[in-house]
Order: C-alpha cells, then structure tokens, then sequence
C-alpha cells in the first residue's frame, strides 16, 4: 500500500537563508511529493512570487535582506491565490506575532520536528492534499 503524500502536487516556496536547511526542507518536501522552490532571500521570493503561484509559503523569518514578515505581507497581498503560509523561526515575541499580523497561519518555532512541521504544512484537519 502506497504512503499517503498530503503535499504530492503542492507547489512549495520555501524560503531560507541558511543553505544546509534550505536543502534539507527541500529534499524532505520533495519526499512527501512536493514541488519545491527553493530561495535564500526575501526579494528573491518576491520576484518570484510576482509571475508563479504557490499552495505554501513555509519561510525563515530572519532574512539577510527583508523581514521574513514584510515578505509574507506582500505574498498574501498580491498573490493571485492566496498561499497557505507557514513559518518557522528561531525568534519569539514580537516575532511570532508579527509574523502572524502579517499573514502567517501557522509560526512555529525551533527546534522543531520534521513531523511536527509537515503536520502543519496542510491546512486542513482532514489532511487533504494541495494539489492534485
């Protein structure tokens, strides 16, 4: 029996800085069937997000060039389909509620379970898939 892959499909923005998480979020996305972009900066993310349309946002608040929270500002304002948005951060207050005054739905903070992480990378309780 084939394991359920609630991400097969979903198309992922993954936005990180630091380059050894970058592509260990990237190869674990891609293992739960994800298709993943990956960036290491905020206006990367912005350009990128301005002509492609993502199912998640998972973003590093902590960015070399723009607040993780301004980038998720401008995602869910201008998105032409809004993207659940998920963002894992090393930082606390204010942080977190900044990141959620900005459009996260989900903040979580480090250290954090690979399980734990993909539980909340789908918005709905169901579990159902993104994308078909």
């Amino acid at each position: 029996m084939e394991r359920e892959q609630p991400l097969r499909g979903a198309r992922v923005l993954l936005v990180e800085d630091a380059k050894d998480i970058r592509e260990v979020f990237t190869l674990l996305l891609q293992a739960e069937g994800a298709r993943v972009t990956a960036v290491g900066s905020g206006r990367e993310a912005v350009d990128l997000a301005g002509h492609e349309d993502f199912d998640v946002l998972l973003s590093d608040l902590g960015l070399p060039d723009i607040p993780g929270d301004m980038v998720i500002r401008h995602l869910v304002a201008t998105a032409r389909r809004r993207p659940w948005v998920v963002v894992v951060t090393g930082y606390d207050e204010p942080f977190v509620s900044r990141a959620r005054q900005a459009g996260a739905d989900v903040v979580l903070t480090k250290p954090i379970a690979w399980a734990e992480l993909l539980d909340r990378l789908v918005p709905s309780p169901t579990r159902t898939p993104l994308a078909a």
